[in-house]
């Protein structure tokens, strides 16, 4: 179901892996096993290969998905170049076995031919490039649009902080150490400290520290509590 809606969200992507499909499979079967056989024999050659060449479509567009709902980290990038870059060999060697000698057209003169022959032998490197290039342009061609990264709560028990006056208890706010500019990660406190910070990181080590003001104070008030009440 989540593939299915990976697929719905990036319909490019998904047409793009898929037009890649039928090379990548021969590409990957003809390393693997040789070439092509004839009769049942194609079942065995093609099955392995075509499952191989499906899962790096599937890597690929939900790699994209997540990349365009949630935003870039090192390694989703990471993971999406990888699949972009293996696409684009296994293109690569169909082309490089399938490429044909094409003419130079009668009208090209003899002054542009150097550079048109140059050109033309140019596209078995960049025909195999056009589907991964498509497919990084796209992914990575807008921000996530706004609230699609729903805020990180990151939670840590209350302090209890004795009162000097009654002996309750009750919560402390601190103030927030300097969180930078905020995108919507929210480090959270039961005792009604929080901080909106711009990455889980950040947020981690403010609520440590925290955590550890929290218990300086506490550790003050008891001990001055104690020393008044005797």
């Amino acid at each position: 179901m989540k593939f299915l809606r990976h697929i719905l969200e990036q319909p490019f992507i998904f047409a793009t892996g898929l037009a890649a499909l039928v090379h990548s499979t021969w590409a990957l079967g003809t390393l693997f096993a040789g070439q092509q056989p004839d009769g049942w024999h194609l079942v065995g050659w093609l099955a392995p290969a075509l499952l191989i060449a499906f899962a790096l479509d599937v890597g690929q567009i939900a790699t994209s998905a997540e990349i365009r709902a949630h935003g870039l980290t090192g390694r989703r990038g990471l993971t999406f170049v990888i699949f972009a870059g293996a696409t684009y060999y296994l293109q690569w060697l169909y082309i490089a076995h399938h490429m044909p000698a094409l003419p130079v057209g009668e009208g090209v003169s003899d002054i542009a031919r150097a550079s048109v022959i140059s050109l033309r032998d140019a596209a078995l490197w960049i025909i195999p490039a056009l589907l991964p290039l498509s497919t990084l342009l796209y992914t990575f061609s807008s921000e996530p649009p706004a609230g699609a990264q729903p805020a990180l709560q990151i939670e840590l028990e209350a302090v209890a902080v004795p009162t000097l006056e009654d002996g309750d208890t009750q919560p402390v706010a601190l103030p927030a150490p300097d969180e930078g500019e905020a995108t919507g990660i929210i480090a959270r406190c039961d005792c009604g400290w929080s901080g909106e910070y711009s990455n889980s990181r950040s947020a981690t080590m403010a609520l440590r520290a925290h955590k550890a003001r929290c218990e300086l104070l506490s550790e003050h008030l008891s001990t001055n509590g104690k020393e008044d009440a005797g």
